[in-house]
């Protein structure tokens, strides 16, 4: 009890002794001065940023070393990270509230069930691939059971919601949690492991058809990288000192041999069988998502998902961009249960105000 008192005293008599130290630093140094005219016009305050941001001595340093000591001492991040146990970080936004109404749910399942529609039109089916949280599948690291159980439970009722308005899914969570390794310890995403799991899961599932084509996997050069969670919690020459190791990924390629080739030699082939929409989790190559779906399925794959835009935005662009005539027999929507809790998950659909000057 003492020492949790003397530490978090001892955090705010630095930062006040280091805070009078960099200021007279300072207004020692060959900076812009503040310009009366910018409290005038209503700008002061933006001015004062501006200034503190460009020429606080030791900024970055300051940073890091703050938040490695919050981390080892409180194990804290700032904000958009939740630590775990041993080492785990986990997004802020597994740590959302999950009441359904709360989240707009079924917001988000009306707009499905129309997404749908259009590609029943055309002759496409969609298949909806939820993922589970990783909160949930490495709850044994989060430290919160009680959220855990709280995002499990959102993702059974997006199962069960799914189903009830006729959207075809396949159930992956069994099979990422048995896979020890499905989620990377210091970053949002999925390992290649995880990303092959669930690409087995979609051809087990018998919803999609398996093609004919056979592929030749081909491992390229490991990449180490510091995980994206990591940025919330210190710097990355930081974080190995505060127990956040480099992660490591071994990417791969899925080419089709030349037995398998099959092209029209009037150039009419059709549209690629199968497209895939979603997240970061289907963009990023270093997963390799799309070149275990090929392998799994035996089909090629066109990939038309995007990083850092959620799984909404992705699908909007795409329904906005397709061709009647370019329509795939099946799509297949890759789906993180994590952002059904984003209020500003639909606001990808509301019109744009470009070129509005109010």
């Amino acid at each position: 009890m003492y020492f949790q008192t003397a530490t978090k005293l001892a955090a705010p008599v630095a930062f006040f002794g280091y805070a009078a130290f960099a200021n007279i630093a300072l207004f020692q140094a060959d900076v812009e001065a503040l310009h009366l005219g910018g409290f005038v016009k209503g700008g002061f305050t933006q001015e004062v940023d501006t200034l503190y941001r460009a020429n606080l001595p030791h900024r970055d340093v300051a940073v890091g070393w703050v938040g490695a000591a919050r981390y080892v001492l409180l194990n804290e991040g700032r904000k958009g990270v939740i630590a775990g146990e041993k080492g785990w970080l986990f997004s802020s936004e597994e740590f959302r509230t999950q009441d359904p109404d709360q989240i707009g749910l079924n917001d988000t399942l009306d707009w499905m069930v129309t997404v749908q529609d259009q590609l029943a039109a055309m002759g496409t089916e969609l298949v909806v691939v939820p993922l589970p949280a990783k909160l949930e599948i490495a709850q044994i690291h989060g430290g919160d059971a009680e959220q855990a159980r709280s995002i499990a439970g959102t993702y059974d009722l997006f199962l069960a919601e799914l189903a009830a308005r006729n959207i075809a899914t396949v159930d992956t969570r069994p099979a990422l949690a048995a896979q020890n390794a499905a989620f990377f310890q210091t970053d949002t995403h999925w390992t290649s492991a995880g990303a092959q799991t669930v690409a087995q899961t979609v051809a087990a599932s018998g919803i999609v058809d398996h093609g004919t084509d056979t592929f030749i996997r081909t491992d390229l050069d490991p990449i180490h990288f510091t995980g994206d969670l990591v940025s919330f919690v210190t710097s990355d020459e930081l974080a190995p000192t505060v127990g956040l190791t480099m992660e490591m990924v071994t990417p791969y390629t899925a080419e089709t041999t030349a037995a398998s080739a099959t092209v029209d030699l009037f150039g009419n082939d059709g549209p690629i069988p199968i497209t895939l929409v979603g997240t970061s989790y289907s963009a990023n190559p270093n997963w390799s998502f799309v070149e275990a779906l090929k392998l799994a399925l035996n089909h090629d794959v066109l990939n038309y998902a995007e990083e850092g835009k959620g799984p909404v935005a992705p699908m909007h662009t795409y329904l906005e961009t397709l061709d009647p005539a370019d329509a795939p027999p099946v799509v297949i929507w890759e789906f993180p249960v994590r952002y059904l809790s984003d209020p500003a998950l639909m606001n990808s659909l509301l019109p744009t105000n470009e070129g509005d000057n109010v």
